[in-house]
């Protein structure tokens, strides 16, 4: 298990939200900008087998259906599959580009859009096995390993895109990846992102009930504010592709470096 302080303004002081998280993994906001985070969060090793997506993700979509917004939500799925197309059709504006594609946290297929060579960087073994055949065929690969790790085996300027789709929420060092990620892309090059939106309404209504909570495994909560922020300081354009919803769950952006 790691301590950290907060990503965005590098404050050390913090104020604790224990309505919003459990005790095992204190939830907390930054006395400095406000930006919430888990204080404590669990080693790579531990994201790679204990925490790997396709066990929480399993855990937690059996939990909710035990709720009344969790059975609520599994009868209205046309509008998830909705959300999806639209999602896809977003990325793959983002990515329409020649050259190398990094998608960081591809899970066990390729999200990549038909065009560029597609690699993936997954931390959880299963899941990197499961996406290598796919990435291999279009010429490419999977690099199993953590995100500081595995995006330094490729070269700077090697990348015309990155998607970051479900990704960011997870990184304990948002920051740095985000440095080298802008390191490696060439001039122009475009990233995706999309992260659960703590600025929702929904979020303030739902209270610890929000669907973005998800504990050890969502370590940040970004509004649009502090995705932003976080973002131009490193040197990127920031540009917001869903607009502005206060229902909106998630937040979907287009990164840009000059």
């Amino acid at each position: 298990m790691n301590v950290r302080h907060c990503q965005i303004c590098s404050s050390q002081e913090s104020w604790p939200l224990p309505a919003l998280g459990p005790e095992e993994w204190p939830l907390v906001a930054c006395s400095g900008c406000g930006f919430v985070y888990l204080e404590k969060v669990p080693a790579y090793e531990a994201l790679a087998e204990e925490y790997a997506w396709e066990r929480t993700s399993a855990a937690v979509t059996k939990q909710r259906k035990k709720t009344i917004l969790g059975r609520l939500s599994a009868a209205t799925r046309w509008r998830m599959k909705l959300a999806h197309v639209r999602d896809r059709l977003r990325r793959d504006r983002v990515l329409a580009v020649s050259g190398n594609v990094l998608d960081i946290g591809c899970s066990g297929g390729c999200r990549v859009p038909a065009g560029p060579t597609p690699f993936g960087i997954e931390v959880s073994r299963a899941l990197a096995e499961r996406a290598q055949p796919e990435f291999r065929a279009r010429g490419g690969f999977v690099v199993n390993s953590a995100a500081l790790d595995g995006i330094d085996k490729f070269s700077d300027a090697f990348f015309s895109g990155i998607l970051m789709r479900s990704y960011l929420e997870h990184e304990s060092q948002p920051r740095l990846v985000l440095e080298k990620a802008f390191a490696k892309l060439v001039r122009g090059g475009r990233i995706y992102v999309r992260v659960p939106n703590f600025g929702s309404l929904n979020r303030r209504l739902l209270g610890a009930k929000w669907c973005g909570f998800r504990f050890p495994d969502h370590v940040n909560y970004f509004t649009g504010t502090s995705l932003r922020r976080l973002t131009e300081q490193i040197g990127f354009r920031y540009r917001r592709l869903n607009g502005y919803s206060l229902f909106g769950d998630n937040l979907i952006v287009e990164l840009t470096k000059p």
